[in-house]
């Protein structure tokens, strides 16, 4: 069964993990993005804001699918897409944060993905025999480093368009085949109408933050609806045969 569970280099040095596998994905219909990935997904799926689990604020998250357990971008063995969200690059490696003030937070893994074994030449070690780090666990320090200060502006870059009221809930639609239609609710997103609203003032405060980019970014991938009508066709078309 997996558990999540802190790294350490005395309990895992014999350990080997599986990396780079992405089939993890294929029930995650949403996952949490961060700024620097906006662009990149703009062309790709829908860029939403979603309310945060235990939290007052919003996450900014990729719809990937339309409905939970189904991840549209997974199908036949490989991302159908040409960006991978780094959240799922990450996996099976995960931030633990002991606290909402934590700036240290705590490498964990899931479980599942260790072995003594070396998964017939696809694991690899986090530690060597002296119990210190491998190329492979400073490429995944690395990667986790980054996420962690994307996740601090991206904090910064919420609470920046919530205390100027850009957010509206809406209903994103979806359609189907049989001319039917998904409507997705409880989605945050910024609206055009609120955005011309801004005063002068705090159009060119976002313009010198560097946030003009991700909001327009985030309002195109609002059009990508379309790419995951095209998928749900796909997945179901594959079923039929």
């Amino acid at each position: 069964m997996s558990q999540i569970v802190a790294l350490d280099r005395n309990k895992h040095r014999k350990y080997n993990v599986l990396t780079g596998d992405i089939s993890h994905s294929e029930t995650r219909h949403v996952c949490q993005v961060y700024l620097s990935e906006f662009s990149m997904l703009a062309g790709q799926c829908p860029i939403i804001f979603l309310k945060s689990k235990g939290e007052n604020s919003l996450d900014s998250c990729a719809l990937l699918g339309i409905k939970p357990g189904q991840n549209l971008f997974w199908q036949l063995g490989k991302w159908q897409g040409n960006y991978i969200p780094a959240t799922l690059r990450a996996y099976p490696f995960y931030l633990h944060y002991k606290n909402i003030a934590s700036t240290s937070p705590v490498i964990c893994v899931d479980s599942s993905s260790l072995s003594l074994g070396n998964f017939d030449g696809e694991g690899k070690r986090l530690f060597d025999d002296e119990g210190e780090v491998t190329k492979t666990f400073s490429q995944v320090s690395n990667l986790l480093s980054g996420i962690h200060q994307q996740k601090i502006k991206n904090k910064e870059f919420i609470h920046c368009l919530t205390e100027m009221e850009l957010f509206q809930e809406q209903v994103v639609v979806v359609d189907l085949p049989g001319n039917t239609k998904h409507r997705l609710t409880g989605v945050f997103c910024v609206t055009a109408e609120r955005l011309n609203a801004l005063t002068d003032r705090d159009f060119l405060r976002l313009k010198e933050l560097g946030y003009l980019s991700a909001i327009y970014a985030h309002m195109l991938s609002l059009e990508q609806s379309a790419n995951l009508s095209r998928l749900f066709k796909r997945y179901h078309a594959k079923l039929l045969h």
